[in-house]
């Protein structure tokens, strides 16, 4: 074999034809999915995973994850950066943003006995990502040859035994775009997601180009899979049709609606208008939210996320919109103990985790009783939102009783707006609040005397 331009065995590169039909073969061993969870940071982890499977979902992928960072890293280490996956976690696609062929093929290689393909980020439009030269500052076009390159040196490396995919964003003109994901097939790419949404931030809550998605799957040989512009189950199906690509795949609409991908029946519909207790009253909306949210807890206990504040983040999107409660501030008061009390240097593995756990999950369901018994879903004496979801030893919190929804002030922040109203908040947020005020105060002092000598001055 001969040797490449670093002295180097060439890698062989495999005729289009059998890169193809390769391609569509580790779509179908897949079992060809048409619902995909996109890659969240902080969100697409483990417990949402299992239970977005639950509910529709044929492929997940993981949050993104630095190769530079994941690199050589310890069992420890990746399940701090984010990484964790078992049995039932599968089929999954693993991310990585990249900026050196032998970053991404060194974090590919950690990962590539427990997921079924590893994605390449280009599309990623966050201001660090385009400084720092990963994500979408990879679409420039003066850096298109180390996209290829980083591609082509995982794709043709013998010991990479998985797939690579890649996820792109669309450019102002589509034939750019076309070049773009041309190059990506070539390189070796065996599955692109496309978001019909540009890099600009500014553009990021426009509507998704649907159309310039076509081109793309229309141009291509490999599978293609859509995302962006959809809201629901009915929206996904039109965004299949519309695009003709073989997937579609969410984000954020997940995070409200872990069961997008499921239709909607007569039935779900009245059982989640039913779920009342001694009350009477029924509100689907948050009854949903409490549902979803019970079961991620239950979840959560089993296998625990590493990071406190993704499964508080995931309680405060289900439940988003369904109540007027400033559930921010009611769920940022919680866990407390429970969670100041895991030590920081606490293995990712350790037994004690889980136990720590389950009275963290216990926390959150105190909050979630309490606003389901303020909003008339339930009942103190319940001992079980449906059988297989129980309160556990969940007691409604008494900071809640009687809180009226008048009391805003123009300007203050949600945990600000809690403060207001007397609901509980951590010590380390009190500490924190108390610092900045501490400061602020400072600041104006100083500035108080910078005038009165400026006055004597004159």
């Amino acid at each position: 074999m001969a040797l490449g331009v670093h002295g180097r065995r060439a890698r062989h590169v495999l005729p289009e034809k059998i890169r193809v039909e390769r391609a569509w073969n580790f779509y179908r061993e897949m079992g060809s999915p048409r619902f995909i969870c996109a890659p969240m940071v902080g969100q697409s982890e483990l417990p949402f995973r299992l239970m977005l499977r639950k509910a529709g979902c044929d492929l997940c992928y993981t949050p993104m994850m630095h190769a530079e960072e994941f690199a050589g890293s310890s069992e420890e280490e990746m399940a701090r950066q984010g990484f964790a996956t078992c049995a039932e976690d599968r089929p999954l696609v693993v991310q990585f943003c990249a900026k050196t062929p032998e970053d991404f093929l060194q974090a590919a290689l950690q990962v590539q006995d427990r997921c079924d393909a590893v994605d390449l980020n280009l599309g990623c439009p966050q201001s660090k990502a385009m400084k720092g030269g990963w994500g979408g500052a990879l679409m420039e076009e003066d850096q298109w040859h180390l996209v290829y390159a980083i591609l082509r040196h995982a794709c043709t490396a013998p010991e990479l035994r998985i797939p690579v995919t890649c996820k792109i964003r669309i450019f102002a003109d589509d034939r750019k775009t076309l070049r773009f994901a041309k190059m990506l097939e070539e390189a070796g790419c065996s599955f692109l997601t496309v978001h019909g949404r540009q890099r600009d931030r500014a553009l990021h809550h426009a509507p998704a180009r649907w159309e310039a998605v076509r081109l793309v799957r229309d141009a291509l040989k490999i599978p293609v899979a859509s995302n962006g512009g959809v809201s629901s189950y009915d929206s996904a199906l039109r965004c299949l049709e519309e695009t003709n690509c073989v997937a579609v795949m969410v984000a954020t609409a997940l995070l409200q609606n872990p069961e997008l991908f499921l239709p909607v029946t007569e039935a779900e519909t009245e059982d989640d208008a039913s779920t009342t207790c001694a009350s009477g009253s029924s509100k689907p909306s948050l009854a949903q939210g409490v549902r979803h949210c019970l079961m991620y807890l239950q979840i959560c206990e089993r296998e625990p996320p590493f990071s406190v504040r993704w499964a508080r983040d995931h309680l405060r999107a289900l439940l988003a919109g369904s109540s007027k409660l400033d559930l921010l501030a009611l769920l940022d008061a919680v866990p407390t103990d429970a969670a100041l009390s895991i030590p920081q240097d606490m293995s990712a593995f350790a037994p004690e985790r889980k136990i720590h756990w389950k009275e963290i999950c216990q926390d959150f369901r105190d909050v979630i009783k309490t606003i389901s018994v303020h909003e008339g879903l339930c009942s103190e004496e319940s001992r079980h939102w449906r059988p297989d979801l129980p309160w556990g030893t969940a007691r409604t919190r008494p900071a809640l009783k009687g809180m009226g929804y008048s009391l805003v002030v123009e300007g203050a922040s949600a945990a600000q707006q809690a403060l207001l109203r007397g609901a509980p908040v951590s010590k380390r947020f009190a500490e924190r609040q108390k610092l900045k005020a501490l400061a602020i105060k400072s600041c104006f002092q100083a500035a108080s005397r910078s005038e009165r000598r400026k006055t004597q001055a004159t």
